[in-house]
């Protein structure tokens, strides 16, 4: 029997490693502000020039990462990002999580979407000296997380991420209806 490990979770995530900078490629931008993403869901991308994109557009997103808002977490401002386009950006609101090959994207998003990580992070922004509710990179940094095995990690994540879209394929259902 192959045991879970706990670990660091900072060991396992690249976090806000893409901003735009000089060599940034697009002249226009998606973009995702804190508040167009709830529980994983976009409600809308705003488009911009680069030039005339707001200060905070600055984080490079790409499929399979992870944006978790640092401000007021109990809004639930977070989301797994798939079928993006290249030119789609972040708010530096977000923390932009990117896994390396030791841990499950999916997986991860599931860990820390949980509603008690939630409200511990809202507890730790609370407690903040900032103008308003939020944590720090190193909070989610530091977050110690129990792993399995990798192939143990994908088929919890394969469970996980069906029935998410399940769920979302009913949320749009009862939209539409």
């Amino acid at each position: 029997k192959v045991e879970w490990k706990t670990s660091r979770l900072g060991d396992h995530v690249l976090i806000n490693a893409r901003n735009i900078d000089k060599t940034y490629p697009h002249i226009e931008v998606e973009y995702l502000d804190t508040g167009s993403i709830t529980r994983g869901h976009i409600q809308s991308l705003q488009h911009f020039q680069l030039a005339d994109a707001p200060s905070r557009a600055r984080r490079i997103v790409q499929d399979n990462d992870i944006v978790l808002s640092m401000v007021r977490p109990i809004q639930r401002h977070y989301g797994f990002i798939k079928n993006i386009k290249p030119n789609t950006v972040a708010s530096t609101g977000f923390l932009v999580l990117t896994c390396k090959d030791t841990i499950d994207p999916y997986y991860l998003y599931s860990f820390l979407t949980q509603d008690a990580l939630t409200e511990y992070l809202e507890t730790i922004a609370a407690s903040s000296t900032s103008t308003y509710p939020a944590f720090t990179p190193d909070v989610v940094e530091n977050l110690t997380i129990n792993l399995p095995p990798l192939p143990e990690q994908r088929a919890i994540a394969k469970i996980l991420s069906n029935l998410d879209e399940k769920i979302e394929l009913n949320r749009r259902m009862n939209e539409t209806l």
